[in-house]
């Protein structure tokens, strides 16, 4: 598993010094708590924290920002029931 940090408006990843499509390039982070706390120290207002698998089905995506609400998660067909 690698940590990467996405943006959440493309599909770039950030490679220590810009976004870039590719995730081979990306800067991997030890933790999500590293990888966070990078995009706080360097101003990143949203982006997208991936933890990255061979089996890209089973990335795990979540937003950092805003209220670091979850965005994606695994298995992709998990289906959200409304609370009303």
């Amino acid at each position: 598993m690698r940590i990467l940090i996405q943006d959440p408006a493309g599909t770039g990843y950030f490679d220590g010094v810009a976004w870039k499509g590719e995730a081979e390039q990306a800067r991997e982070f030890e933790t999500v708590s590293q990888a966070e706390a990078f995009c706080r120290e360097h101003d990143v207002t949203r982006a997208l924290i991936v933890l990255k698998y061979n089996d890209s089905a089973q990335d795990i995506r979540f937003l950092f920002g805003a209220k670091d609400a979850l965005v994606v998660s695994k298995p992709p067909t998990t289906k959200i029931s409304s609370l009303s």
